[in-house]
């Protein structure tokens, strides 16, 4: 039986409607039972539960690391634009403030306390919230807290009168707010790519680099994608987003790191009742520099997530179906399977595990196991494959 059929196998009941046409008449002597009445819904419910294969959640560490993973990878690709263009349009509103009492002052040639004071607990108010935006994804902000505490210099000034003064405060503030919330400013303050954030810790840290992609299964899920139509979403991932990274991440020219990763992995490709598929090279590269993802040590990772545990079962039944598995080791917390498998007419060898909902396999190669130096897989270590 396909796997897809058995995830939706059910045991119905069908009852006999109506009576055949012309089978009954006032001197029959058949006795037809009362029909039994339904079967409430929560029962008729409980069997299909019942029905449903029993799987079981292995390897749950590594399946529950990985989509908390994805779901910061996700806010970049949706939330973060939209997160830059709130809070610089917050900001600019302490600079519109600034900018009015300017205008008043050059008209008037002067400006009263309220007027100031109003400007100051705006931006004050201003102050308190606009940093709060970019969070919980980014915590190293700008301190406007600082830029405000020039307001009691204008104030000062103002007291004396000295309005050449009062202008200049004024327009160092505005100045200051304006380059805090330039594009530049926040690209470097909140970067993108490569991401500098939590998310570097979250994927393991040490001095390393991690180049993902992931790729929908469901339409119309990427809201953009790359120029050069690389389908899904790609970014770089490290500790320092100042160090200039000489090609864009998985997929694109020239290194066509896509299509290699697809060629190594296709063994192992399954859509049925996927939502994604996951690609990552973990980059040796120090902890300074420039980086070419051309010249490091870097290690593949081959993921997919799919809709529940009896799908991901099935999934790992159907890749398996033309393999053996030899045996089992242990890395860490979790059991991967040693897995031979013919490509091309040559025997290869590979590691592949079921995590949760997920499957991801790594070191598809025609080394076998037992023949691998001891650290061909140490990038692993202290990722969050392998923490």
């Amino acid at each position: 039986m396909q796997p897809t059929r058995r995830r939706y196998l059910a045991i119905t009941s069908v009852g006999i409607g109506t009576g055949v046409a012309g089978c009954l008449s006032s001197g029959s002597n058949i006795t037809y039972p009362d029909p039994e009445p339904d079967e409430p819904e929560d029962e008729q419910e409980d069997e299909a539960e019942d029905d449903e294969p029993d799987v079981e959640a292995i390897n749950e560490r590594l399946a529950d690391d990985t989509d908390e993973l994805y779901e910061e990878i996700r806010w970049f690709e949706t939330e973060y634009d939209g997160m830059i263009r709130e809070h610089r349009s917050r900001v600019r509103e302490v600079v519109d403030a600034v900018e009015s009492l300017l205008e008043t002052l050059e008209e008037d040639g002067q400006i009263d306390q309220d007027q100031l004071e109003d400007v100051e607990s705006f931006a004050e108010e201003v102050a308190g919230e606009v940093n709060e935006i970019p969070e919980p994804q980014f915590e190293d902000h700008f301190n406007y807290q600082g830029v405000n505490s020039q307001f009691s210099d204008a104030d000062r000034f103002r007291r004396r009168e000295d309005w050449e003064r009062v202008e200049s405060e004024l327009r160092e503030i505005r100045s200051t707010y304006r380059g805090a919330s330039s594009s530049s400013s926040l690209s470097r303050r909140y970067a993108s790519n490569p991401i500098d954030n939590r998310l570097y810790d979250w994927f393991g840290g040490g001095e390393k680099m991690y180049e993902t992609r992931y790729i929908s299964d469901e339409r119309n899920h990427h809201p953009d994608e790359d120029a050069d139509d690389v389908p899904g979403f790609g970014v770089y991932v490290i500790n320092d987003s100042s160090r200039r990274i000489s090609h864009k991440p998985i997929g694109q020219a020239p290194l066509r790191v896509l299509s290699s990763m697809d060629d190594d992995f296709a063994p192992f490709e399954e859509p049925a009742d996927r939502r994604y598929r996951l690609y990552v090279r973990i980059h040796d590269v120090g902890d300074s520099g420039d980086v070419n993802p051309r010249e490091t040590d870097s290690f593949a990772v081959y993921g997919q997530r799919y809709d529940d545990l009896v799908a991901a079962d099935e999934a790992f039944e159907s890749v398996t179906a033309t393999k053996d598995i030899e045996d089992e080791e242990e890395w860490g917390d979790e059991t991967w399977n040693q897995v031979l498998y013919s490509k091309d007419g040559q025997r290869m060898y590979a590691y592949l595990i079921r995590a949760g909902t997920y499957l991801f396999a790594v070191g598809p190669s025609r080394t076998a196991w037992e023949e691998r130096e001891d650290d061909w897989n140490e990038l692993l270590d202290e990722t969050w494959m392998n923490p």
